[in-house]
């Protein structure tokens, strides 16, 4: 190990340094001021004019300044085993007893082996007694016999049924609940037969709530009519199955895809519905729409238009200020009309004309009501049909 505190003179090369006290040579750095002897371990030290100073250095035990210590004895003994095991035979069943005499005497590696003392012989057991035979009983004297009843079998109840009695059914009924506005004795019928009951009795709810609560629905492929929650956005027809949607649908933008819903449909004014199909329940239209309509509610028109498909619905009206061409037969239960209407018309129930109302076309009516300044150019069956 060299130290070295003089700048490195590159041009210079490693000098032969000889150790004072052991002659032994090694080479150093021209730069270093003190080194080690590698054989003696002395402390070398370089003076500027070119002597070596040698000095031996001891080295000091470290625990020189700590007092000596006693020497410690360990008492080493064996643990002794409270309850030794005894060592048994291979082949033996029993294990073997101890002998009291080698517990005080050590036992010699050439002693024989006590001999096994015979076992007792057991005492004789006493001869069996002969049984003696019991004398016969003797026949009871006749007596006169009694008529005997036939005994009634009961019947035979299973461990694991209990039969109910009247008492238990109010505790039955009480577990059970009963259904929403009818009474605990009425028969319980499932939720999606209950528009069977009105052949029981009439029901005593508004037409209002009726309406607020439930809806009719037919079915788009068997036509099977059905009483749905209003507030669902879809049900099952009970008959074949399908599911029918019941969202209500508003068109906004052009539209040219089929629309099958039992909701209610809104045509905006921006809205353009051309060659497509429209199965709904109300249909209001305030934009361009000439495809077909098949509406099982109100078809409401509030602007102009021509609708080239055909067109059937529960009822029909025509607001103020509305100009409709139908280019094919129109078919409703009932009609009210209150702007510009050109087309033939088949109503079954009542038609009915407004003040403002125009009507061109051949009408089949089932009752016809026409107010002060409605005007109709066509003709006019009525009746039912």
């Amino acid at each position: 190990m060299a130290f070295g505190f003089f700048k490195r003179d590159k041009n210079k090369g490693p000098r032969e340094v000889t150790c004072p006290l052991c002659d032994h040579s090694q080479q150093e750095s021209p730069l270093a001021v003190s080194s080690y002897c590698k054989s003696c371990k002395a402390y070398l030290s370089f003076e500027k004019n070119g002597e070596i100073k040698g000095r031996a250095e001891s080295v000091a035990d470290p625990f020189a300044h700590r007092p000596a210590q006693p020497p410690v004895e360990i008492d080493y003994k064996a643990r002794e085993e409270k309850h030794p095991i005894p060592e048994r035979a291979p082949n033996s069943a029993t294990p073997p007893q101890p002998n009291p005499s080698s517990a005080e005497s050590p036992e010699s590696p050439n002693s024989p082996e006590p001999p096994i003392p015979a076992p007792e012989p057991s005492p004789p057991s006493p001869p069996l007694k002969k049984a003696t035979p019991k004398p016969a009983p003797q026949p009871p004297k006749k007596a006169e016999p009694t008529p005997v009843p036939p005994p009634q079998e009961a019947p035979q109840q299973s461990p694991y049924k209990k039969e109910t009695s009247e008492d238990d059914l109010p505790e039955i009924q009480a577990l059970l609940g009963s259904p929403e506005g009818e009474d605990a004795t009425e028969e319980f019928t499932p939720r999606y037969h209950r528009q069977d009951r009105e052949e029981d009795g009439p029901d005593q709810r508004s037409p209002k709530k009726k309406a607020a609560t439930e809806r009719l629905v037919a079915c788009f492929e068997c036509g099977d009519a059905h009483l749905a929650n209003a507030r669902a956005n879809s049900t099952q027809c009970r008959k074949c199955g399908r599911l029918i949607s019941l969202k209500d649908q508003h068109i906004k933008e052009a539209w040219s895809s089929k629309i099958q819903t039992r909701g209610n449909v809104y045509i905006h004014r921006k809205g353009i519905v051309s060659g497509a199909s429209i199965q709904c329940h109300n249909l209001v239209v305030e934009g361009d729409f000439t495809g077909n309509a098949e509406c099982s509610g109100d078809l409401t028109l509030r602007r102009h238009g021509k609708i080239v498909g055909d067109v059937a619905c529960d009822r029909l009206l025509v607001e103020k200020r509305a100009q409709v061409e139908f280019l094919n037969l129109v078919e409703m239960n009932e009609c009210r009309i209150d702007g510009n209407v050109s087309g033939d018309l088949a109503c079954r129930g009542r038609l009915a004309l407004e003040k403002k109302a125009t009507l061109t076309g051949n009408i089949k009516v089932g009752s016809l009501t026409v107010a002060d300044g409605a005007k109709h150019r066509g003709q006019i069956q009525m009746g039912a049909f």
